[in-house]
């Protein structure tokens, strides 16, 4: 045995056999992977890997280790072996390279599990319900694509030990909110699951207010039930005036609606009440720059980012803030911090174009669109990005053919649509404004 082949399996001793990531078991001893009870069929090798994935959690394991520990007699054809491995684990799993919930490949490092692991206790023990759901919160408010996955994990994982937990099932309505408002999927995609989600945790809660709340956000991005949502929000925040998140989802809802004092107020308590949470500061700088206090909003930026220099929605937002004070390039340089902070996500891509396009670099905006289509290919992209591409290059009757679609496809970004500072341009247009009497929305002048 050569010395890298007993680092790897040193590292891997003391896991226990029975273990649970995400909505899968896997019982290593009888090399039996199951989904929601559902066994699922995986060749040999695919649960070699994964097993050493799940022992070795925590730290990348290398091609060449995987080689010695699971290959070590192979010397042709290895690379088209593993690679064989990680499809096929890959897929039994539901996976994706571009946007891992399982399996993360770094190029010169290897792999590892990103999901959370937990070893399986006997039944009737739920002890880890309440830290799941904390550690999913924590890492909901990063804002990443990256963590919004680990959220996700962590709370299938509380579901799993208690299917009657009410702040499991909110939180995931909200992930799945999220996910759509990130791109991570379609409207239609993750409108079903927060739906089911939001309604049973009202059912099994008639009196939480984050279930109210969850409720709200689905009100607000998947149904366009204005009223439906504001009575859920008003729910809410009746039912505990101490509850963060509904003051936090209230403010949102208000500020797409053109209801700026009062959004900004609803964000300022939800504020008070979780002072610390970047989330919500930033989604109170949001909806400042909605409300065009640029200064405000300008403020509240930097005040998040002395904290947290790397949180990409307030680089974000900065970014869009410097644009509409003409301060383009520094709107450029935040817009590619956040890129960097934050993964690829359509919405960072599609600010860097439309700054580009108002400080007269219009080849490097039109390659943003090129960008954005190549990047359809590999996930969705939502029609309102391109949008907002093209206004910034006067391409006005394409902007609208983009949220034309953006509405058949009834992606939650449109309901921004009536008052996002960079759709200014397009307010006098017949069609933008019978597309806005179409939708309910009100339209800043």
């Amino acid at each position: 045995m050569t010395a890298g082949q007993e680092d790897v399996k040193t590292l891997a001793k003391g896991t226990g056999n029975k273990l649970r990531f995400g909505e899968f078991e896997v019982d290593l001893s009888n090399k039996d992977l199951r989904k929601n009870g559902r066994q699922i069929r995986l060749e040999r090798k695919p649960f070699q890997v994964m097993e050493l994935l799940l022992r070795i959690r925590g730290r990348f394991v290398s091609r060449d280790e995987l080689k010695r520990a699971l290959w070590p007699d192979l010397h042709v054809n290895f690379e088209r072996s593993l690679n064989t491995a990680v499809n096929s684990l890959r897929k039994a799993l539901g996976d994706s390279p571009q946007n891992p919930r399982y399996v993360e490949t770094r190029q010169g490092l290897g792999y590892r599990l990103v999901a959370p692991v937990e070893e399986l206790t006997p039944a009737g023990k739920n002890l880890g319900t309440s830290e799941n759901c904390a550690k999913a919160r924590f890492f909901l408010n990063k804002q990443t694509q990256a963590d919004l996955h680990r959220a996700s994990a962590y709370l299938q994982a509380a579901l799993h030990e208690d299917d009657r937990c009410v702040r499991a099932h909110a939180d995931m309505a909200e992930t799945y909110c999220l996910t759509a408002r990130m791109n991570m999927s379609t409207a239609q995609e993750a409108g079903v699951r927060a739906r089911e989600l939001a309604v049973k945790a009202v059912d099994l809660d008639p009196y939480s207010a984050e279930a109210h709340a969850a409720l709200g956000q689905v009100r607000h991005y998947f149904d366009w039930d204005w009223t439906g949502a504001f009575e859920e929000f008003e729910r809410a925040v009746g039912l505990d005036t101490n509850c963060a998140a509904a003051h936090r989802a209230y403010g949102a809802f208000l500020s797409c609606r053109g209801s700026s004092r009062r959004a900004v107020e609803a964000l300022r308590t939800a504020q008070t009440l979780e002072p610390v949470s970047a989330a919500i500061s930033a989604e109170t700088a949001w909806a400042l720059y909605v409300a065009r206090d640029f200064d405000a909003a300008h403020e509240q930026c930097w005040k998040i980012l002395a904290l947290e220099p790397t949180f990409c929605a307030a680089q974000h937002v900065l970014g869009l803030v410097n644009e509409q004070m003409m301060m383009y390039d520094e709107a450029i340089i935040e817009f590619q911090n956040a890129q960097a902070s934050g993964d690829e996500q359509p919405a960072f891509i599609a600010a860097a174009g439309h700054a580009w396009a108002k400080a007269g670099m219009t080849a490097k905006a039109k390659e943003t669109l090129r960008t954005l289509r190549g990047l359809a290919r590999k996930r969705y992209v939502s029609p309102y990005w391109n949008a907002i591409v093209c206004t910034g290059l006067d391409q006005c009757e394409a902007a609208i053919g983009w949220l034309q679609k953006a509405s058949e496809e009834r992606d939650v970004w449109l309901t921004w649509m009536g008052v996002d500072p960079r759709l200014d341009e397009l307010r006098t247009s017949a069609e933008f404004q019978a597309l806005a009497r179409r939708l309910d929305l009100d339209v800043a002048r």
